[in-house]
């Protein structure tokens, strides 16, 4: 049976199911209900706001965020919204990241910039051809740079050990193992604007949450959480959405058009009829979600102090880890600790050893022994809606399909973090594929 859609009493006249109520799809919604469509959300989870997670069970009124945390200060899209939505943005981790990392002899060294320039040194070549091809995807220069692996390239360019340390310290960026990675997305980081580390840094006050909350609200309607979708049928005049609800019911939704913002590890297993063309189907079977696993860490007491710096990189299986909650008062404190590629499980076991072996390894910041009151851990892998913590191209996926994951196919409009071809990964592309997708459907007569 179909389900009834919302009254559409819209300017333009038409019905859209948004499937997602991550960034992705709360961002296309909003700007399609300004437009006048009449929207339905649905989502699989039981709450809202997909790879958003911001955790409030915590003492002293403090949360934590346990998916998406950083906005970077030129992210125009997220912090237009959060502006509009009069959300203040509070700037965190002013002095960057903190690299930990070893020499030729095995001694530990901490630098906030030495491993970065060594791995950018090491790249220099490739950035020049890259450069030279205007980082164009589709252009033959940057496709046979897709093709190789960070550390085979470090191997034939003979990169000394500080590079290989900084390789490892960049799991917990791109969620990849080097030997899992394509060398391109690390040159486009240095072509960007240098150490992803060393950005100005902000998160929402209060929570990421309330951006969520703050979208919700705006748009309104019917919001249908625990429905999963199983299939979409692509028909001339309208498109037919199967999903199933929190009782194991399939049932069909009808409407004019559907924006689908699931990421592509869980797209790949919906029955899309008319099968989407060769290429594009490909594209979405093939494009990489890295193994991740962050672990909120509170103690009872400041555990960074005066410290000037706050957060660190390190290339064992802590990944990397800041001060949490800088600007949440002096009685507490939360540690966020976020591992990726072979990292992820390592820190996943230690934590289910409790926070204390969490801490075990930081004697040489001295809070090893500190108190710890709760422990929270979010492993994004086993996640069944996202089997990953987000996108990342390894050596497998041509630099050229990456416009396919986000080609529209009749009736659907495609959206997500691994559409965005500028901020993949980040809370950013989520908002700016969302109204990337309201745009192509608001243009559409």
């Amino acid at each position: 049976m179909a389900l009834p859609l919302l009254p559409c009493a819209s300017v333009h006249g038409f019905r859209v199911v948004v499937a997602g109520t991550g960034l992705a799809g709360l961002s296309a919604a909003y700007e399609l209900v300004r437009a006048g469509a009449a929207v339905t959300l649905l989502d699989a989870r039981s709450y809202p706001g997909g790879r958003v997670r911001t955790i409030r069970a915590f003492a002293a009124e403090q949360h934590g965020e346990l998916g998406g945390e950083f906005i970077d200060g030129d992210q125009k899209e997220i912090i237009d919204l959060c502006r509009r939505f009069d959300l203040r943005l509070v700037r965190v981790l002013r002095t960057g990241f903190t690299h930990r990392f070893r020499d030729a002899s095995g001694t530990y060294h901490v630098s906030r910039t030495a491993p970065w320039e060594a791995l950018h040194d090491s790249l220099s070549p490739l950035l020049r051809r890259y450069k030279l091809a205007r980082g164009d995807s589709s252009s033959d220069v940057v496709r046979e740079l897709a093709t190789i692996s960070l550390s085979h390239w470090m191997q034939q360019s003979n990169a000394p050990p500080e590079v290989h340390t900084m390789a490892n310290a960049l799991r917990a960026f791109f969620l990849a193992d080097p030997s899992e990675i394509s060398v391109l997305p690390v040159i486009e980081q240095i072509a960007k604007g240098g150490a992803p580390s060393q950005a100005d840094l902000f998160r929402v006050e209060g929570g990421n949450d309330r951006l969520v909350d703050a979208l919700l609200r705006a748009v309104g309607g019917r919001v249908l959480l625990g429905h999963s979708i199983q299939a979409v049928a692509n028909a001339l005049d309208r498109v037919v959405i199967s999903v199933t609800d929190p009782s194991g019911v399939t049932q069909q939704i009808d409407a004019d058009y559907v924006v689908l913002t699931l990421p592509a590890s869980t797209l790949r297993h919906v029955e899309i009829q008319p099968s989407l063309p060769e290429d594009q189907r490909h594209a979405i079977e093939r494009l990489a979600y890295g193994r991740a696993t962050k672990v909120l860490l509170q103690s009872s007491k400041k555990l960074f102090d005066d410290r000037h710096a706050r957060a660190f990189a390190t290339d064992d299986c802590l990944g990397a880890f800041w001060d949490a909650s800088e600007e949440q008062g002096d009685t507490a404190s939360i540690v966020s600790f976020l591992a990726g590629g072979s990292a992820s499980a390592c820190l996943r076991d230690r934590a289910a050893g409790g926070g204390q072996a969490v801490l075990s390894d930081l004697c040489w910041l001295g809070i090893d022994r500190s108190p710890v009151t709760a422990v929270h851990v979010g492993d994004w892998t086993a996640d069944p809606w996202a089997h990953g913590g987000y996108a990342f191209l390894d050596p497998g996926f041509d630099s050229a399909w990456r416009s396919l994951l986000k080609r529209r196919a009749g009736r659907i409009v495609f959206a997500g973090e691994h559409t965005s071809e500028r901020w993949q990964g980040y809370m950013n592309g989520a908002v700016e594929s969302g109204q990337r997708a309201a745009r192509e459907l608001i243009a559409l007569p």
